[in-house]
């Protein structure tokens, strides 16, 4: 079921609001209220939304998940799927690059990670053929995927999209 505009833009609002104030405090210093304030919406209006200042990442964390995934549908049939679904990955993540810079920043991509996770299994069955009773395989492909994107954040995308599928693609395949 979509949400109706209203509560879209009022997400969105507070999304965007948190994104500034991270920018600019840590996490544990800013409050609801400076939430609401900087998004112009009431208090009320960010608990219909979310639970949680926490709520608000993990709610961006599907909405990534959900981008990636669509994606990855539209480029099952494109080539070496292997290599275009990193690369379609490596790409949704340098698009919601500056999200990561700033949980990095204050020690919380594992908030994205945990949305991920009970979902990855969908991606890496897709991908990689790796299925959920395989879970420490499974378990490697997460954790090695998601420590590589941080990595790269972290090193301010000193490599192009490109090359970072290269080498994943190679560290995945067990190439060089």
């Amino acid at each position: 079921m979509k949400e109706n505009i209203q509560v879209t833009r009022s997400k969105e609002w507070i999304y965007n609001a948190l994104i500034y104030l991270l920018k600019k405090n840590t996490f544990r210093k800013i409050s609801i209220e400076d939430i609401t304030k900087r998004a112009g919406v009431a208090r009320p209006t960010f608990y219909r939304n979310f639970g949680s200042k926490e709520d608000i990442l993990i709610d961006q964390g599907r909405k990534i998940y959900e981008r990636l995934m669509t994606d990855l549908e539209t480029g099952m049939n494109e080539g070496n799927v292997t290599y275009n679904s990193i690369n379609k990955m490596v790409r949704v993540f340098d698009e919601y690059s500056e999200l990561f810079e700033v949980l990095i920043k204050n020690n919380l991509e594992f908030l994205i990670f945990q949305s991920f996770e009970v979902e990855i299994s969908h991606l890496l069955k897709k991908v990689f053929g790796i299925d959920k009773e395989d879970k420490y395989k499974a378990k490697f492909f997460e954790g090695a995927l998601f420590s590589i994107v941080v990595e790269w954040i972290k090193n301010s995308k000193a490599e192009s999209v490109e090359v970072m599928t290269e080498i994943i693609y190679n560290l995945v395949t067990f190439n060089k």
